[in-house]
């Protein structure tokens, strides 16, 4: 085996877990299981629940039986091009490269979601409509910061950024072990 070959392993199995959990469920259980439920009810949204998880199963499934054949930093641009050449490598590599960037536009968006719902008057400065949304000038600093401060995180690596998502991992949980206390408490059927 070649340096080049030598895949060098930075992360244990608790920072891969959260990194996966904090992934898949946070902005999906915080934000959209809300609207889910007032567009499909409520076993609409667990059903929504089941399906997306059995189909991260089988993703799961295929990175863990492509990474254990194939043990080289790169991930999908190293399994694309090997089985499909360095052409449709080169296509599928920037395919992933302008989906993870649209996954920063949607954190750039849902993050002042978030807050609006905990802070309702922090919206200030109208700055526009668009496909009937108004856009704020605090949504868009919140944005901005947000950016620079994932990429400040990538910069330091994914070490970093599975500590701190391990600490996220944490306080969601504690917020999702409150909420459901609350409602045994105070909620109503």
């Amino acid at each position: 085996m070649s340096k080049n070959d030598k895949f060098d392993k930075v992360l244990n199995k608790s920072d891969a877990f959260v990194l996966v959990f904090e992934a898949m469920i946070v902005w999906g259980w915080v934000v959209l299981s809300g609207e889910w439920i007032q567009t499909s009810g409520t076993l609409g949204a667990i059903l929504a629940f089941i399906v997306g998880g059995i189909m991260v199963l089988f993703v799961g499934q295929a990175y863990a039986e492509l990474t254990s054949a194939m043990p080289k930093c790169g991930g999908e641009q190293v399994f694309s091009y090997r089985a499909l050449g360095r052409n449709t490598s080169f296509i599928c590599t920037w395919a992933i490269i302008l989906g993870y960037i649209s996954v920063i536009a949607f954190e750039t968006v849902v993050l002042p979601t978030v807050l609006q719902y905990l802070f309702p008057n922090y919206v200030k400065g109208y700055m526009y409509t668009i496909t009937g949304f108004d856009v704020y000038g605090t949504w868009v600093m919140v944005g901005i910061i947000n950016s620079i401060i994932i990429t400040i995180i990538n910069y330091f690596g994914v070490k970093t950024a599975a500590f701190l998502q391990g600490l996220c991992t944490v306080l969601i949980t504690l917020i999702g072990l409150a909420l459901i206390g609350g409602s045994f408490v105070n909620g109503s059927t």
